[in-house]
């Protein structure tokens, strides 16, 4: 296995919320399975959200949480979310490493 190798990166998930009933359901079983692996999980779902709410104010703290890790995980979804693709956009930008769901 690898988790001596990832042990203690920092991963962030990045994939589908809106409209979708299920998510935190998905993110959780992506937590899971990447904590398994030894990664340090920064599952969105969890972040704090003392702010108003709005789209731009989740991305604006999903950013920062983002900014924190060395690693992006991308759900098979993300190409059907606004919000994860600029998440791959900026982890590319700032030269994450990043993993592509199987």
């Amino acid at each position: 296995t690898n988790s001596k190798y990832f042990s203690m990166a920092k991963i962030y998930i990045s994939g589908k919320i809106t409209g979708l009933d299920n998510f935190r359901s998905v993110f959780l079983s992506a937590e899971n399975s990447l904590s398994k692996q030894g990664f340090t999980v920064i599952n969105p779902c969890n972040l704090p959200e003392y702010h108003d709410k709005t789209w731009k104010s989740y991305m604006k703290e999903d950013l920062k949480a983002l900014k924190e890790c060395e690693y992006i995980f991308m759900l098979n979804n993300w190409t059907d979310s606004k919000g994860a693709k600029v998440e791959h956009w900026f982890a590319k930008r700032y030269g994450k490493k990043i993993i592509y769901q199987p």
